[in-house]
């Protein structure tokens, strides 16, 4: 047999093969031979028979998700649109359809179009979660935070919200936030072992976002009956990634009572969706001495509950280091903004402004200390903190004493 007529044998082999795709009717057929070329990556001749077997049932679902596939697979992702509207409206509780959507909403690159698939969406039928966080997390991107944080304030008050969907929710609130005045006022009440005056703390601060990092300035003024000081700070938030974000904290002092310099620097990295890490350092300066101290911290979310231990470490004073633990503990109620908290420790750490100082003056000694309160809003503007504290500790070797420590805080964001 000559080469012409081996060549004629292969085109005729093909035009039969092309003829069969074009004339079978068998629609199950027509399914699983897609598929297999699906598998095998023939993503082009796959989606010849997923129109071949649309054209002969068009409620085939299974057929209509291939085709899906098959176009995004070959970069068509506007023309797949179609085909998930059709699922969406006639099957959107088939198996595997709403993934399907949120996918395909995700490799959808210009938020816009994304968002006009959404709203096209929700024209015959009710968002699921998964897609209303998704739209949340479009419009901020798009710039919109207010649209955006109505959805995520909406979303936080489902009870049934499950801890990984919670976190997103948590990032997207963080970062719909633009600004924010607020005051601080603290009250230290010490018993009579200490022979002191109360102390008295006010602290009025601005937050501003830049895109999704915040920047807070603030001034702490202490009073302590005998004397007074004013700690200047300046402290940014900046986000990383969804994952990633650090804290970062400069602060100086015109006084005694504060240390003359003060630098924070902590890294946050969300590992396994629901927990959050944390490391870090602090640096204090006072007049000639410097105190560093290590921190690792580990959060956890889990349902409406926000638990997180950390670990102070340092500084060393007069060959003695010095150690803080505590855990934090929050119970959301209706969203982020509204929840009770507890704190329970040992030591002092060294981001207490107000009372490291007693560090200095007993680095060996041990103190306890508690403190519950309640972060609550009235309207979207208004949020308010209330909370009491007791703390408990050694004065000298053979002496106790008793703090008790009330805060009160407002802010108004806008």
């Amino acid at each position: 047999m000559n080469r012409s007529h081996l060549l004629f044998l292969f085109f005729f082999a093909f035009l039969k093969m092309n003829a069969q795709q074009i004339t079978e009717k068998n629609t199950d057929s027509l399914y699983f031979q897609g598929l297999e070329l699906y598998q095998n990556k023939q993503y082009q001749q796959s989606l010849q028979y997923t129109n071949r077997g649309l054209q002969l049932a068009p409620e085939y679902h299974d057929i209509r998700i291939l085709r899906v596939r098959n176009l995004w697979a070959l970069d068509s992702i506007v023309q797949a649109t179609t085909d998930l509207e059709f699922l969406m409206q006639n099957a959107q509780d088939y198996p595997g359809v709403r993934e399907l959507t949120v996918r395909h909403t995700k490799l959808l690159k210009d938020p816009e179009d994304a968002l006009a698939y959404l709203e096209q969406l929700e024209k015959t039928q009710s968002l699921s979660a998964n897609m209303l966080i998704l739209k949340s997390e479009l419009l901020l991107q798009n710039k919109d935070k207010r649209a955006s944080r109505e959805i995520a304030l909406d979303l936080f008050n489902n009870r049934e919200l499950d801890q990984n969907k919670r976190y997103v929710l948590q990032n997207i609130l963080k970062r719909t936030i633009r600004d924010e005045i607020g005051v601080n006022y603290q009250y230290i009440y010490f018993s009579d072992e200490y022979n002191r005056d109360n102390w008295q703390t006010i602290s009025p601060e601005f937050q501003h976002y830049f895109n999704s990092s915040a920047v807070i300035a603030r001034v702490n003024y202490i009073d302590r009956g005998y004397d007074q000081s004013t700690l200047y700070e300046l402290e940014s938030y900046p986000v990383f990634s969804n994952k990633v974000y650090a804290f970062l904290n400069l602060g100086i002092s015109d006084g005694t009572l504060y240390p003359d310099l003060r630098t924070s620097a902590s890294l946050f990295v969300n590992i396994f969706s629901i927990f959050e890490l944390e490391t870090g350092a602090r640096l204090l300066h006072f007049s000639d001495e410097d105190y560093y101290s290590g921190i690792l911290g580990l959060t956890m979310y889990k349902g409406k509950f926000y638990i997180n231990t950390r670990v102070f470490l340092g500084p060393e004073i007069n060959d003695q280091l010095t150690q803080n633990y505590q855990l934090n503990v929050r119970y959301y109620l209706n969203d982020a903004d509204n929840f009770f908290f507890l704190r329970l420790g040992t030591g002092i750490s060294p981001d207490e402004t107000t009372i490291f100082t007693q560090v200095q003056e007993n680095p060996s000694l041990e103190a306890y200390y508690s403190n519950l309160g309640l972060n609550f809003t009235i309207g979207p503007h208004h949020i308010f903190q209330v909370g009491g504290g007791y703390l408990f500790e050694d004065i000298t070797s053979n002496r106790q004493g008793d703090q008790f420590i009330g805060n009160v805080g407002y802010r108004y964001r806008f």
